[in-house]
C-alpha cells in the first residue's frame, strides 16, 4: 500500500460548534414517519455516509493503530463558505468565531488491520461541498484534522500521536458504521449569547482556546440482522418487493430509510439493523410499505427507474 505522510500545520482552532438542522425533502419525511422510535426527544434518520479518505495514527498509552475515516454526506449541513484568508484571521482571533463545522463523530470499534493485528477506528461525517475544501486546501485540511482530533479527545478522551499519515490509496479502514442524527432547531442556539456546551460544563469548565465541539449524536449500530428476501415478480418485473421478518417487534419500534439503491430498517430497541445495498434505481417517491401484526412481516413495494 502506498501510503504518504500528511504535513499539518500547528493550529489552534478556538471554539467549533455544531448547531444542527437537516433539511429533508417530502418523500424523505414521509419515509422516516412511517416507523419512529419511541420516546425520542428530535426526529431524527438513520444515514450512512460514503467514503472519502482514511487517516492513520497511533492512540498514545496503548500504542494501539487507529484509523479515522472521514466521509460525507449530504445529511449534515455544510458549514459557512468562507476563504482561506478567512481561516486565517479565525486562526489568529483571540474571540471565539462565529464559525461552525457541524460533524457526525461515530462509535469508536475495534477492528483488526492486515497483518491481523488489533486496531481502532472511528467515522467522522461532514458535508460533501465542506469535504471537497478539505481535500483541496492543505489550510482546511490542517484545521479540520485538529478539530476532528480535539472531537475525539472531548468525546472519548482519545489522544492520539502527532504523526497521521493520510493512506493514499484507501478510502476507508472497515465498514462505514450507519449514523443516526437528530434534526435539531438552531434558531434557538443561536440566539444563545453561550454555546449549548457552555450552559452544560458551566462557566468554570470551560477555558478559553479549547475547542467546544457538540457532535451529532450517532451510534454505530452493531445490531442483529432479520430474515428477509427481495424479489421481482415475473408479471411485475419494474417493482422490487422486499420482505423483512421480526418476529418480537411491533411496528413502532421501527425504522425504515429508502435511498436510490439502499434499503436500511433499523430498531434501536430491540437491536435490528438491516442495511442492504441492490444493484437498481428505486423510485424513492413511489414506495409503499405495510406492516402484518399477525406474521411481523415488513412489506415494502418499489417501483424501479424505468418502470
Amino acid at each position: 500500500m502506498t501510503k504518504s505522510s500528511g504535513v499539518f500545520l500547528d493550529v489552534d482552532p478556538t471554539i467549533v460548534e455544531n448547531n444542527l438542522r437537516f433539511a429533508t425533502d417530502a418523500n424523505e419525511e414521509e419515509f422516516n414517519k412511517i416507523f419512529n422510535p419511541p420516546g425520542e426527544q428530535f426526529p431524527s434518520k438513520l444515514v450512512k455516509p460514503f467514503p472519502g479518505f482514511c487517516i492513520k495514527t497511533h492512540e498514545i498509552g496503548s500504542d494501539t493503530k487507529f484509523f479515522v475515516n472521514i466521509c460525507h454526506t449530504d445529511a449534515i449541513p455544510a458549514p459557512k463558505d468562507i476563504s482561506e484568508n478567512e481561516l486565517k484571521d479565525i486562526l489568529n482571533s483571540d474571540d471565539a468565531p462565529n464559525f461552525r463545522v457541524p460533524m457526525s463523530i461515530g462509535e469508536i470499534r475495534n477492528d483488526k488491520d492486515k497483518k491481523g493485528e488489533d486496531a481502532k477506528a472511528c467515522d467522522v461525517a461532514i458535508h460533501p461541498t465542506f469535504f471537497k475544501k478539505v481535500e483541496q486546501s492543505q489550510l482546511f485540511k490542517s484545521f479540520f484534522v485538529t478539530i476532528v482530533f480535539e472531537g475525539l479527545k472531548d468525546k472519548y478522551g482519545i489522544i492520539c500521536k502527532d504523526e497521521k499519515i493520510i493512506l493514499q490509496n484507501r478510502k476507508a479502514f472497515g465498514n462505514l458504521q450507519v449514523h443516526r442524527v437528530q434534526q435539531r432547531e438552531i434558531d434557538e442556539k443561536m440566539r444563545s449569547a453561550k454555546s449549548p456546551i457552555e450552559e452544560l460544563r458551566g462557566n468554570n469548565e470551560a477555558p478559553r482556546g479549547k475547542p467546544l465541539i457538540e457532535t451529532i449524536s450517532s451510534n454505530e449500530m452493531k445490531c442483529r440482522e432479520p430474515e428477509y428476501r427481495l424479489f421481482r415478480r415475473k408479471a411485475k418485473p419494474n417493482c422490487l418487493i422486499g420482505e423483512f421478518k421480526f418476529p418480537d417487534i411491533v411496528t413502532k419500534e421501527l425504522t425504515l430509510d429508502i435511498g436510490e439503491d439502499r434499503i436500511v430498517i433499523e430498531s434501536t430497541s430491540k437491536h435490528y439493523l438491516l442495511d442492504v445495498f441492490v444493484p437498481l434505481v428505486i423510485r424513492q417517491a413511489s414506495c409503499t410499505s405495510t406492516f402484518s401484526k399477525a406474521t411481523k412481516v415488513l412489506t415494502v413495494t418499489m417501483p424501479l427507474v424505468g418502470g
